[in-house]
């Protein structure tokens, strides 16, 4: 099985590398079906969001390429909404809710911007224990995924991004997996897409995807569906690991996978070989 559809993808208009149809010639030129776009929605604290005067001309891009490559590609309309900002409730195709900060006193912080910055958070918000900063992490998924109306939950292990040597913290920690079996579960039985993301992968923080193995198993466990996305910055990652990815679905229990093909999300078998 190869993936011919992404739905998680950031063009110039914030953080992305690339012009939107720059994205869509790639997308174009890899055999993509369905390509959908999902800018970071406007929020006062993070610099990598739209701002309001950019939202309406997002989405007048977007569908203006649906139009100009009509028949050629699916092009969706999305939106990635940061679960602690003010929600744009102009139609989408389909809403991913993410979780990339946490509150802190005098403000946010980010989990994923750079290492540093999680390191600092530890030490001035959370006493230096990287597990009270993941317990906080998890709580905040977790009401998302109890608060939202989104199709997708984006990325809910974002705080492994840093930690692919384990040496911030010890995800086989009681203290770490707990929380973490818990939000698989909830995100399992929630119905809603789980997104299993490679953007990480581009970027060379790590070599698997997140979630890793361990929620992965639990969300497989309790009825969990899942989507593969590449998160993509830059179209030259556009389907980041997506073979190897499905391969570690396949290990980790599932027999299907989900995907948007044009605007409806599709279940798909898993091969019985994807080595």
């Amino acid at each position: 099985m190869v993936l011919k559809s992404n739905i998680h993808t950031h063009s110039n208009f914030v953080d992305g590398r690339d012009a939107p149809e720059d994205m869509v010639r790639a997308a174009l030129a890899l055999g993509f079906h369905t390509l959908g776009f999902s800018e970071h929605g406007h929020a006062d604290y993070d610099d990598c969001s739209m701002t309001p005067a950019q939202e309406p001309a997002y989405r007048a891009e977007v569908l203006r390429l649906r139009e100009k490559y009509r028949g050629r590609l699916n092009i969706l309309l999305g939106y990635e909404h940061d679960w602690f900002a003010p929600f744009d409730p102009a139609p989408y195709d389909y809403i991913i809710e993410s979780v990339h900060y946490l509150p802190v006193p005098g403000g946010y912080v980010c989990v994923d911007n750079t290492r540093a910055i999680l390191e600092a958070a530890v030490r001035e918000h959370f006493g230096g224990d990287p597990y009270a900063l993941c317990r906080a992490y998890f709580d905040a998924v977790c009401r998302s995924i109890e608060g939202t109306g989104a199709a997708v939950l984006g990325h809910i292990e974002l705080v492994m991004k840093f930690n692919e040597r384990r040496d911030l913290f010890d995800d086989a920690d009681p203290r770490y997996l707990g929380p973490v079996l818990a939000t698989a579960e909830l995100a399992a039985r929630s119905g809603r897409l789980v997104e299993v993301n490679t953007g990480a992968i581009a970027r060379g923080y790590r070599r698997e995807p997140y979630p890793g193995r361990a929620m992965l198993e639990h969300i497989r466990a309790c009825g969990g569906r899942v989507i593969v996305t590449s998160d993509c910055h830059d179209a030259a990652f556009l389907d980041c690991a997506f073979p190897e990815t499905l391969a570690l679905l396949r290990a980790c229990g599932f027999r299907t996978v989900w995907m948007y093909d044009g605007p409806e999300a599709v279940e798909r078998a898993l091969p019985q070989n994807l080595s």
